[in-house]
């Protein structure tokens, strides 16, 4: 029996997904390659399959079954199951995980007949929607950018909340982020291009690191944009910390032997962060902002989300939480409206930018309110160009 979605991955995103999924009257298959997340699947009424993905049976079981496959992986995992899934022609897969290079996929899933939706989550994703959103309702555009954090509620620690991979996140802070500065695509250092203060509306300062989260917009908004850069946001404090483990070597992927073991020094980090960060009590932030022209006037228009756990009455993590509804609601949009208007190939959530005021609906919905100001301003002319 074809099944409308298969879930891989039932961790922190996929759990969310399946159940908001179910609450949408679409319950998944969930499949996993761990045994303990599939008796935790079963037990909370799924039916769920110990399966790997990424095999050749597991892939091909998948792309026979359903019509429309959900993958929430870890990184490096996601990258060989996708390979896996398009190889086995599967015919509609929407991916939360956070591949490197996601047009890596587009030649041979066009050629497939697969349509790949990537980056269905947070940032990117629903950051995506809300840049391109704002883009198109612009004459031109100068500059766009995107700030979001997910953090602790209290400014204290490390600021940070075990949310999602820590693999992930150390990641995040050790590859280089690509990005467009004065019209030319530029690869930044997350530390030594971060800023020491940014001031977000309504939500606070912090620091900034420029990231790699932009991904597909670099190929949407090639041409049309001086400047787009994407930037995790940190408490203030936070970037004398990754200095000092830099300076360590604590974010390197060089193995250390220590006694007998050998020892990668980035996987440490991110085993003890896993081990050691709390698990409840975060906060999410994200605030976009895209400046350009229309009509005579320069406008402004930013996006503003700054929500807290404990304020939205949420059992899990915000983050985890947002992330695993945007996905859902990709999915199901996927698997029950997109009818045949998705073309084979990959298909970035920027796609999707039309659909931005009923996803915030239903994030509003939820507790997730997000805040939309549009400003004008009369265009100075300098005689060297301006705006």
């Amino acid at each position: 029996m074809q099944r409308d979605v298969c879930l891989v991955g039932f961790g922190r995103v996929g759990s969310v997904a399946a159940r908001l999924l179910r609450e949408w009257g679409l319950p998944p298959l969930v499949v996993d390659a761990s045994a303990r997340r599939v008796r935790e699947a079963e037990r909370e009424g799924f039916e769920a399959r110990l399966m790997d993905a990424a095999s050749g049976s597991g892939s091909l079981f998948l792309a026979r079954t359903c019509r429309v496959v959900a993958t929430a992986l870890p990184s490096r995992a996601a990258v060989e199951a996708l390979r896996s899934l398009i190889a086995a022609g599967a015919g509609r897969i929407v991916d939360v995980s956070y591949i490197p290079d996601p047009m890596e996929f587009a030649g041979e899933a066009a050629k497939r007949g697969v349509t790949l939706v990537v980056d269905a989550g947070v940032a990117p994703g629903l950051s995506n929607m809300m840049v391109h959103f704002s883009v198109e309702h612009m004459d031109s555009v100068k500059d766009a950018y995107i700030y979001v954090g997910g953090l602790s509620e209290e400014e204290k620690g490390l600021g940070l909340v075990a949310s999602w991979n820590m693999e992930d996140l150390v990641e995040e802070y050790t590859r280089p982020a690509r990005a467009i500065v004065g019209g030319r695509l530029v690869a930044l250092d997350p530390v030594a291009g971060a800023v020491s203060r940014v001031e977000v509306p309504g939500a606070g300062v912090f620091e900034a690191l420029p990231t790699d989260g932009l991904r597909t917009l670099l190929h949407t908004l090639q041409g049309r944009v001086a400047s787009l850069v994407e930037y995790t946001l940190r408490y203030p404090g936070h970037l004398s910390l990754l200095r000092g483990l830099r300076s360590l070597g604590l974010l390197d992927e060089r193995s250390v032997v220590v006694e007998s073991c050998s020892i990668e020094p980035r996987a440490l980090l991110a085993r003890l962060l896993e081990e050691r960060l709390p698990r409840e009590g975060d906060r999410l932030v994200l605030y976009t902002r895209v400046r350009g022209r229309s009509g005579r006037s320069v406008k402004t228009v930013e996006y503003i989300l700054d929500a807290r756990q404990s304020e939205a009455g949420l059992d899990t993590p915000v983050l985890t939480y947002a992330t695993g509804l945007v996905h859902a609601w990709l999915t199901r949009h996927v698997a029950v409206d997109a009818g045949d208007e998705l073309p084979a190939g990959v298909v970035p959530p920027e796609r999707f930018s039309s659909l931005l005021p009923r996803l915030l609906e239903e994030l509003g919905r939820r507790g997730l309110v997000v805040w939309r100001r549009t400003t004008y301003e009369e265009e100075v002319h300098t005689g060297a160009g301006g705006l």
